[in-house]
């Protein structure tokens, strides 16, 4: 079986990215694609982030008009306790979780999407609980990106 051709993007956080006091989420910074309708995207992300004592995490695999499929796996390790968080989505959903511990975390995630009409497809990035210590994704973050 041959392989499928498509575009591909590799994209790396350029700055560290900081969201406090804040549950809302917020696209990270160059990790978002225009995809047309009826187009297929793949995507991997990996990076480090840092929580404050509190806030937790939230991050979203998002798409701005729903999809005709949608798969997402998420894997974030403590690296601290250490104490691993997994989630599988079959449809767009926040994974996120209320961890207190102060840490450097590793996550890794990683879907499918093909888009039923033109949609933005971006990764997001809040806090679980609104804090002033903030939830930051460490510079050197990357999504990789496949188009079909």
């Amino acid at each position: 079986m041959a392989f499928t051709q498509g575009i591909q993007t590799i994209n790396v956080l350029a700055a560290n990215q900081a969201v406090a006091s804040s549950i809302v989420l917020v696209d990270m910074t160059g990790f978002t694609y225009a995809l047309p309708a009826g187009k297929q995207l793949k995507w991997e992300m990996r990076g480090v982030f840092t929580l404050g004592a509190t806030g937790g995490f939230r991050f979203r695999a998002n798409s701005s008009a729903a999809p005709t499929a949608y798969n997402a796996e998420w894997a974030i390790v403590d690296v601290t306790t250490p104490t691993r968080f997994d989630a599988a989505q079959s449809a767009a959903a926040d994974f996120a979780n209320a961890s207190a511990v102060a840490s450097n975390y590793r996550i890794w995630g990683k879907g499918y999407i093909l888009a039923n009409a033109a949609t933005t497809f971006s990764l997001q990035i809040a806090q679980n609980t609104s804090d002033v210590l903030p939830i930051t994704l460490l510079r050197g973050a990357t999504m990789q990106i496949h188009i079909f």
